[in-house]
């Protein structure tokens, strides 16, 4: 093949990762993903334990700067609308709704157990992205040294998850436990959910072809073992075959710009079938209609100033980004026929009627 060790034990990774995610995805829920989800469940609750009484004994310094004027020697890219997509599952996420909907749903006892687990999920996500925050402005010794490595999108996207990992590591000495040991302790949370994201993904990803297959009457696609193939197979193109922006197994990359915006505009469609529900129910719908509305309108705001400003090429310093502004154009038009189609049925929705007594 050509590659270099370093390139052919990734490409042996990717490999043993691909058979993992396609068995794990095909198995039963109950027994591989949820006793397994278990136990990330205790590593996030310890792992938060630890960072935040490491924080309380510490007390470490916070040495980056309140605001960031500048980036790389260039004005710095507007919060709005920008810090709304990027600020995705620690505040709110599409991709948890597609989680919620196609995995948790499956593991619960009861309905009104659906409240205990998804507040508790959801403030255990806000509290990780707050410790997050802190663990990266408080690494670094100076002010200077947190610019070096903030100091633009290119050098911010080199280094982020060392920082925290670096930075975690630093709060939990707080409790006096050795640096090196504190840094495996991180990493390992680290890389437990990141496995947990990987097979999940794939097994909604099976779901979403399968869910194609039944609507446009291709039976072929409602089997598990093709639509995961499908699935597996899509996934290991993406990152071995074309070359991305850091070498061999980085084509994943090309693509994860649209991340952020994607994200966030199915959260903003999530939220509208919910309100599409409540309505249906007779219940007050505003409680989603209102954090709907600012969600979709800057994610729509974010996405039109992506596609056609910074990846369109016109007007621009920037060259066309045919990749980003073919796929970015493409969600960009399904999620404005969705919006128009869910406006459309909450126009035309009726109130279930309610059983007597």
């Amino acid at each position: 093949l050509g590659l270099s060790g370093t390139s052919m034990a990734f490409l042996v990774w990717i490999v043993v990762l691909m058979v993992y995610v396609y068995i794990a995805s095909t198995l039963d829920v109950w027994k591989l993903l949820q006793p397994r989800d278990y136990i990330n469940s205790h590593q996030l609750l310890v792992g938060l334990g630890i960072l935040y009484l490491g924080l309380f004994f510490s007390t470490p310094e916070v040495t980056a700067p309140a605001i960031n004027a500048t980036s790389g020697g260039e004005a710095a890219a507007s919060w709005f609308p920008l810090l709304f997509i990027t600020v995705a599952c620690g505040a709110i996420s599409g991709f948890h709704g597609l989680v919620s909907s196609g995995t948790s749903s499956k593991q619960l006892d009861c309905e009104p157990d659906a409240r205990f687990v998804g507040y508790l999920g959801a403030v255990g996500e806000g509290a990780l992205a707050l410790i997050t925050i802190i663990a990266t402005v408080t690494v670094f010794d100076s002010e200077g040294a947190f610019l070096d490595a903030y100091g633009s999108f290119a050098a911010a996207s080199s280094g982020g998850l060392a920082a925290f990992v670096r930075g975690g590591a630093e709060l939990a000495t707080g409790l006096a436990i050795p640096a090196e040991a504190a840094r495996t302790i991180i990493a390992v949370i680290v890389v437990s959910f990141a496995a947990t994201s990987l097979d999940t993904s794939v097994r909604l990803m099976r779901y979403i072809i399968s869910e194609l297959g039944s609507e446009y009457e291709l039976p072929s696609l409602e089997r598990k073992h093709v639509a995961t193939g499908l699935a597996v197979g899509s996934s290991a193109a993406l990152v071995l075959l074309p070359e991305g922006p850091k070498g061999f197994g980085s084509g994943g990359y090309l693509l994860w710009p649209l991340f952020g915006t994607s994200n966030q505009l199915l959260a903003g469609i999530s939220l509208l079938l919910i309100s599409i529900w409540l309505k249906r129910r007779g219940s007050n719908p505003i409680y989603t209609l209102a954090p709907m509305a600012f969600l979709l309108f800057m994610t729509f705001w974010a996405m039109i100033d992506q596609v056609f400003g910074e990846w369109s090429g016109w007007g621009a310093e920037n060259d066309m980004n045919l990749l980003l502004f073919g796929f970015g154009a493409v969600i960009l038009g399904f999620a404005v026929w969705i919006v128009l189609e869910a406006v459309r049925a909450w126009r035309t929705v009726e109130e279930e009627p309610r059983a007597a007594g």
